[in-house]
């Protein structure tokens, strides 16, 4: 009976092509969607981490009771009791860096680099493809790099060993390659050992990550109460450090993909909704396929076939359907993984990039996904279809006119599903673009058009190196604003929406300055004369930063306005001594000389709060890795060869990368980008579906009411009664659609509140916009059938009745 339901549905499916193709055409583009939606969900969230035992990895979080807040850091002094905590872990690491500049023997470039302590690659179980891991002996001399380093500076993996790479003037040895498939931390090239005891045991400067092994017989839940305990023997031992801090052991897989996961499970929430609006086509063309052929389906029941036989022959039909549309879906969603990762490659953590793919776990959801909604959305039609009135059917042969009755009603229902559906997404869409104009419109503090960024990094480890490398940076801003058409031309460690700058917390010198508390939290930059001119942040009080800040003069400051509010209220905060530990930790203090304006340092997504200035000259080993800014009058793109050649002229040991202000803003929003794209992108394909449903049935009703409209036009009914019946119909449907989907919009909206900025409550003007556009959009799609339905000649359509 199979054998003889494919060959049946086969046959009819060559008989009927176009029908065959609509819903091919339909539900291919929903699956591809899906798939393609699934495939980054699943490699970014469900799959393991492709390392040994990943399911024990864990990253260790800072925990602070008081406020709930968990930060992947930890404070070196922190580290080394973690460190003891060997009856949880098999192996424990720390690490830092980030991009910094590599010189190699002839050429300098931006490379992630990340310190190390030997037991990195015992945590993670990777070995090399070419040479070694690191030994407790390698520390401060030995490097490993990635695959893509290698062969770019070195042609190949085993050319790269013994050679010497230079970061921060330190001479590394290259002792191993790593293979491509090892991207941790995020876009790391270069690891470089590091000793396992920290050089800063500072317990409230949070500047290391940490990563660790279980042992196979500890559970999370076991490791976590032995860190609880450890936090609170620590909180015993150092009040002032350790009050209200603890330990949390986090899955690692779970860490790296949590900035993202609410996020993907929104899109995933939004395609879901795509492929619905698609199945819902499918049904309504199945519905109205099963109608065309009820005097068949009569004829084959009078002749004894059972109802069952008839829709294993239908739900044979709908799987060959689903079949062809799996396989087109399938690529099609090979072709849409690519342009996610594409559009979202700023969004997606790296370490998870490479496991994102079609593979068996895809493609088993796509074919599922395909015969789920075959059958399911098959059912109905094909339930209703076989619900005849054998002697009426066959009375009419086959031109039952279906305005009425169930299966009109399960018509109808669907089409109203699909607009508020479409709607949903239209909405979502909507406040989406209202976040990204909104972002795009935030007062931000700061200039950003014509604004020309370099990211410089010059080789220091000694302090005579970073004065010097201070002092070249003098030289190199004289010689910039001498160019032609530079405005202005600074330096700082911290630009807004950038890569450097730190955090932590600071404190007013008192009686006992070391001993002082530290009770606020300021976002700290290093910035050099001019800086705050060159990005037009206003200097409300004092002064700005000058050639006179140098090292071992004494120390200062500017603070922003929210820092002086949060701090002095509304005293005058020129003159106070301020500390934060930055340097040797001697809590000296800097006096504030100047008070500028707020700036939105994260992006604009975030409001302006308290910041810390401080001399770039003052703190030379900070700052030898920098953000110079240069304001030019024209296009700053255009600048970028003349900067260049200033750079290599004074020393060509400089490693270099450029980029705009307006860039690094829009590179900081680039989350909100990738949502709003991706959400905008599923509502105009849902509401090309719901389009196309909606003058598949109008058509499919107007030519069931052929003879009707006939009838009508003889007894004196103009075309424009005609056309007004017919958009009647699909504005009623259309109606009620809309009024589900405001229902359901409503609630959508509260569900993604968080990925939303600079919005109000409900935001009639969006929906009332979106409401406008569906209901355009659907009356549009049923225009075509009702001026068709006009045009119909009376006498024609009453001779075929």
């Amino acid at each position: 009976m199979v054998t003889s339901n494919i060959r049946h549905a086969l046959r009819m499916l060559r008989l009927n092509p176009g029908f065959a193709a609509a819903v091919v055409i339909t539900l291919s583009l929903g699956i591809g969607a899906t798939t393609a939606m699934f495939t980054v969900v699943d490699g970014v969230i469900l799959k393991s981490l492709p390392y040994p035992d990943a399911s024990r990895l864990a990253a260790i979080n800072t925990r602070f009771t008081d406020s709930g807040r968990s930060i992947w850091r930890t404070a070196g002094g922190d580290l080394e009791d973690l460190r003891g905590e060997t009856s949880s872990f098999e192996a424990l690491t720390s690490y830092f860096g980030g991009e910094v500049g590599v010189q190699l023997s002839h050429s300098a470039e931006f490379a992630g680099a990340w310190w190390v302590d030997p037991d990195f690659f015992r945590v993670f179980s990777f070995a090399p493809v070419a040479g070694r891991t690191f030994t407790p002996a390698d520390a401060a001399r030995a490097a490993i790099v990635s695959a893509g380093f290698a062969r770019r500076n070195f042609a190949s993996p085993a050319a790269a060993l013994n050679q010497t790479i230079r970061v921060e003037g330190v001479a590394y040895e290259i002792v191993g390659v790593m293979p491509p498939v090892f991207d941790f931390p995020r876009q790391a090239q270069v690891w470089l050992a590091v000793s396992a005891v920290p050089e800063n045991r500072n317990r409230d400067s949070y500047n290391y990550r940490v990563a660790a092994k279980l042992k196979p017989e500890v559970s999370p839940a076991a490791a976590n109460a032995r860190l609880q305990a450890l936090g609170n023997r620590l909180a015993a031992a150092y009040p002032r450090e350790n009050k209200n801090k603890t330990f949390v052991a986090t899955p690692l897989q779970e860490e790296i993909a949590s900035p993202v996961r609410f996020t993907m499970l929104t899109l995933m929430g939004a395609v879901g909704m795509v492929l619905l609006i698609a199945c819902a086509n499918v049904a309504n063309l199945m519905l109205a396929r099963a109608t065309v052929r009820s005097r068949e389906l009569s004829l084959r029941a009078a002749l004894g076939a059972s109802r069952g036989r008839l829709i294993g022959q239908m739900l044979a039909e709908s799987m060959a359907l689903g079949t062809i549309a799996a396989v087109m879906g399938i690529g099609l969603a090979a072709w849409g993984t690519q342009a996610l990762l594409h559009v979202g490659s700023k969004f997606v953590p790296g370490p998870l990039v490479g496991r994102i793919g079609i593979d068996l776990r895809v493609l088993l959801f796509a074919v599922a996904a395909s015969a789920i909604t075959s059958v399911v959305f098959t059912l109905a039609p094909a339930w209703q279809a076989t619900r005849l009135d054998l002697q009426e059917a066959l009375r009419q042969g086959g031109t039952r006119g279906l305005v009425g009755g169930g299966d009109s009603k399960l018509r109808n229902s669907l089409v109203v599903g699909q607009i508020a559906l479409s709607l949903t997404l239209a909405v979502g869409a909507g406040l989406l673009i209202r976040t990204m104009a909104a972002l795009y419109d935030a007062q931000l503090g700061y200039r950003t058009q014509g604004i020309l960024v370099a990211y410089a990094h010059d080789p220091a480890h000694t302090l005579p190196e970073a004065l010097s490398a201070g002092r070249f940076f003098d030289d190199l801003f004289v010689r910039l604003r001498q160019l032609p058409g530079v405005i202005s031309a600074a330096g700082a460690m911290g630009l807004p929406g950038g890569d450097y700058g730190s955090n932590g917390g600071y404190g007013i010198a008192g009686e006992q300055p070391g001993n002082q508390d530290m009770p606020f939290h300021a976002d700290f930059s290093l910035a050099g004369p001019g800086y705050f001119e060159t990005l037009g942040i206003p200097l409300l009080r004092g002064r700005d930063f000058t050639q006179a800040d140098l090292y071992d003069l004494p120390l200062v400051a500017i603070v922003s306005q929210s820092l002086a509010r949060q701090t002095f209220g509304n005293d005058d905060p020129i003159g106070r001594r301020i500390f934060c530990g930055l340097d040797d930790y001697s809590m000296k203090g800097m006096t504030i000389v100047g008070v500028v304006g707020d700036v939105r340092q994260d992006s604009p997504a975030e409001l302006p709060g308290p910041d810390l200035y401080m001399p770039l000259r003052q703190h030379p080993f900070y700052a030898n890795q920098i953000e110079v800014v240069v304001r030019t009058t024209g296009n700053p793109e255009s600048y970028i060869p003349a900067v260049q050649n200033t750079f290599r002229e004074m020393n060509p040991q400089v490693a270099l990368r450029f980029t705009t202000l307006n860039d690094v803003v829009r590179e900081s929003i680039s989350a909100q980008r990738f949502r709003m794209a991706l959400v905008s992108t599923f509502a105009a394909l849902a509401l090309l579906l719901a389009i196309s449903g909606m003058y598949a049935v109008m058509s499919y009703v107007a030519a069931r009411r052929v003879s009707e409209f006939g009838l009508r036009s003889a007894l004196g009914a103009q075309p424009g009664d005609i056309v007004r019946l017919v958009l009647g119909g699909a504005a009623r449907l259309a109606a009620l659609g809309l009024m589900l989907g405001i229902a359901l919009s409503v609630a959508a909206s509260r569900l993604i509140r968080a990925l939303l900025f600079g919005l109000g409550g409900v935001e009639p003007g969006t929906y009332a916009t979106a409401a406008a556009m569906v209901f355009a959009a659907i009356l549009l799609a049923a225009a075509v059938p009702a001026w068709r339905a006009a045009r119909v000649d009376p006498m024609i359509a009453l001779r075929n009745e």
